[in-house]
């Protein structure tokens, strides 16, 4: 079974070329991440492919690395509320072989009717053209999801690290390793809607990740058991997602330390299981 690392970045210096979103601390304009350096990684740690979702709308850099390592990558753009032609642009993506687009939310007001949303009609395009939601928004959003999951069943969506739904916005901090830090207590207080949502759309799967963001206990963060366990018990191995979030990790604790987290946290599954969230769920997914 392949590995997959089901969700890190990558980023040129800013530049005419490649422009890019800046998160103060994290991502200063002549920062670099490239392909070749997690590849090597990859390759010391015994990982097959990886799942590249870009900073931002920004996908110049994630379009090349997909065209330069074929089979290697799958690649994730980030949506644009301010597009004038969101459809437009996803046949763009598609046409560059993005197969999924992530969103901070899908910013709607609280019990707003799913069709009224100004993003429903890429939801529907996404659905039609087999394209994954990378979902990161906060649990006010995660009920217009599931209003819209009710009226494009088989959509699918894949919630960012451990189901945790900060407010990106407003709530992300930089640890003093360049990390995003969020200040949220385990187990969060979204869960019951993670786990709801789980049992109510089999479309719905979860990143096996960002354990390192949420912790307030140093690696393998054992206070994110309860966590990790009801997670794994509302979504089951076959739609959990191993993933590491480089490049924030590549230090502190490292990359093979972080795709360990598993055996520390989830010692006691099969090998089969373990198999699938290490690599099997997102092979299902993804066209590499």
């Amino acid at each position: 079974m392949d590995v997959v690392d089901a969700h890190m970045h990558l980023f040129k210096a800013l530049s005419d070329d490649y422009p890019r979103a800046i998160f103060e601390g994290m991502t200063p304009p002549e920062r670099e991440e490239s392909a070749e350096l997690l590849l090597a990684a990859m390759d010391a740690a015994g990982v097959d492919r990886a799942i590249y979702c870009a900073l931002s709308e920004h996908d110049h850099y994630l379009a090349e690395v997909l065209a330069g390592f074929p089979g290697k990558f799958a690649g994730v753009s980030v949506y644009d509320f301010a597009e004038p032609d969101p459809l437009a642009t996803l046949r763009r993506r598609i046409d560059a072989g993005i197969e999924g687009v992530r969103f901070y939310g899908l910013e709607g007001e609280p019990g707003s009717d799913p069709e009224s949303l100004a993003v429903f009609p890429a939801l529907a395009a996404m659905r039609d053209a087999g394209m994954k939601v990378w979902f990161y928004g906060p649990a006010d959003q995660v009920a217009l999801l599931d209003g819209c999951l009710d009226l494009l069943p088989g959509l699918r969506v894949v919630l960012n690290h451990l189901g945790f739904l900060p407010n990106m916005h407003l709530e992300l901090m930089v640890d003093e390793h360049g990390r995003p830090q969020f200040d949220m207590p385990s187990p969060p207080p979204g869960l019951e809607v993670v786990e709801a949502l789980a049992a109510k759309h089999s479309s719905v799967h979860v990143h096996f990740s960002g354990h390192y963001a949420f912790s307030g206990a140093p690696y393998p963060y054992r206070d994110l058991q309860e966590t990790t366990d009801r997670i794994y018990a509302a979504f089951g191995a076959d739609r959990m997602l191993m993933a590491s979030d480089w490049p924030w990790i590549r230090e502190e604790p490292g990359y093979p330390e972080t795709l360990g987290v598993i055996d520390h946290l989830l010692g006691n599954i099969s090998a089969a299981e373990r198999d699938m969230i290490r690599g099997g769920t997102a092979m299902s997914l993804f066209n590499f």
